[in-house]
């Protein structure tokens, strides 16, 4: 893995991949792509991450990843000649200082009464990629007001130094108020607090208010990747 993170420039999305220095991980003859394999919270292969030039990252997984279980989605650069089925896009992001100060900071707690979390993602963010009970959160965040959750937040921190952050949804009724951005903010000082030196988050691309906050609060890294599963022969 130490040689991955040399060839990438300690990337923030290589450091922070969960288990990625387990292996295995490979490069392309002249180097200049590389793949290696993140893993669940119970050390399950999950994903082929290839970085790199879009042919040359092409050619490097579809090289290995027939030596992977057929369930591993692969995370590559967007445009990448894969013939992927299931696709998503989304971008990478992230911020190595703290954000500007935001309105509703002061609001913001760890919060452990998941039942109330779990209700709030149901009804704004069925889709979201960490839920309470999850293996991968280690804590929730959140903005209550007149007792009802209005915010949440999951920090999914995989990695010494890096803090991760997923789930940030607001109530529908309480949007419009700054509390995105204050709960992301208020996190990412927290993380910086406990000696992270970057702060990383996905995104879906085509959320271009997403993408716009990030952009306020100091996300600099802002990379365009497909998610998908490789078809494979036969």
């Amino acid at each position: 893995m130490s040689e991955v993170l040399e060839l990438t420039d300690h990337d923030p999305l290589v450091r922070g991949t969960r288990g990625a220095g387990r292996g295995p991980a490979w490069r392309s003859g002249d180097g200049r792509a590389v793949a290696f394999t993140g893993y669940d919270a119970e050390g399950r292969v999950r994903s082929l991450v290839g970085l790199g030039p879009r042919d040359e990252t092409a050619e490097l997984v579809t090289a290995v990843h027939g030596e992977l279980p057929e369930d591993v989605r692969v995370i590559v650069p967007r445009g990448t000649p894969l013939d992927l089925t299931q696709p998503s896009d989304w971008n990478f992001r992230a911020a190595f200082g703290a954000p500007p100060p935001q309105p509703a900071e002061a609001a913001v707690a760890w919060c452990d009464d998941e039942d109330a979390v779990r209700d709030l993602l149901t009804l704004v963010s069925p889709g979201t990629s960490a839920w309470p009970g999850d293996p991968k959160v280690r804590r929730w965040a959140g903005i209550r007001r007149d007792g009802r959750l209005l915010a949440c937040l999951a920090d999914t921190s995989a990695a010494d130094g890096v803090g991760h952050v997923s789930a940030i949804a607001v109530h529908a009724e309480a949007r419009g108020r700054g509390l995105g951005p204050s709960i992301t903010a208020w996190a990412m000082r927290r993380f910086f607090a406990e000696a992270r030196d970057v702060v990383t988050l996905g995104v879906y691309a085509d959320n271009a208010v997403g993408l716009r906050m990030y952009d306020r609060l100091g996300f600099t890294v802002d990379r365009a990747l497909t998610t998908g599963l490789v078809k494979r022969g036969g």
